[in-house]
């Protein structure tokens, strides 16, 4: 019986062996595309935290969310465009200290209008503040576009590999998306700043 496992194993390494000797060499390379997508609208999340302390000063939710809605529209802004989630608030960790608050959000297309957002945060008593940026873009348009330049992209590369090892490019073999959203419908994500975002492609070719 030992002797037929031995004879197994070794039977099982040649034919490995021999497998990646027929094997076909080939180039693996990445095809990038820049994506380019359009900010529709920004939205502004913000938080009102009731003060916690036990001074004669101390104001209540309801003074602090009128508070902050007049200055909105002493600022220009109508207040029904803010809208208030106050299971939001409590979802988020500002509802764990135990503190009365609520959360608004408001929407905007106006660059003008995010400067004077950040006009209203109250940075004396920490009462209101903003918790997120988010940022609306609009689903892109002729993705295939894309997909072709990242093709494009990678046969390049590949090309220029297999010159230097003074072979030529064979045909393509595989091509795997590593795509983790669809940029072909409206998407709403944290903003992040000047961050570029590429459609990635692998690419495998043969060597003639």
């Amino acid at each position: 019986m030992k002797i037929i496992l031995i004879f197994l194993f070794l039977l099982s390494m040649i034919s490995n062996v021999v497998g990646q000797s027929m094997e076909k060499p080939f180039i693996e390379v990445r095809g990038m595309a820049k994506i380019e997508r359009t900010v529709k609208t920004y939205i502004i999340d913000i938080v009102i935290t009731e003060d916690s302390s036990d001074s004669e000063e101390k104001r209540s939710l309801d003074q602090l969310k009128k508070t902050f809605l007049d200055k909105a529209k002493a600022a220009g802004f109508d207040t029904g465009r803010f809208k208030e989630n106050k299971l939001s608030y409590a979802l988020v960790q500002y509802g764990s200290y135990g503190t009365n608050g609520t959360t608004y959000s408001v929407e905007t297309a106006s660059s003008e209008e995010i400067m004077a957002l950040n006009q209203l945060i109250d940075n004396k008593s920490g009462s209101v503040s903003i918790i997120a940026r988010r940022v609306t873009y609009l689903p892109v348009k002729d993705f295939s576009r894309i997909i072709a330049a990242a093709l494009t992209n990678g046969k390049e590369r590949a090309e220029k590999v297999a010159a230097l090892m003074g072979e030529k490019l064979g045909i393509l073999q595989t091509v795997i998306d590593y795509s983790v959203t669809n940029e072909e419908v409206e998407d709403t994500d944290h903003y992040r700043p000047d961050e570029d975002k590429y459609y990635i492609l692998s690419l495998k070719y043969l060597i003639e």
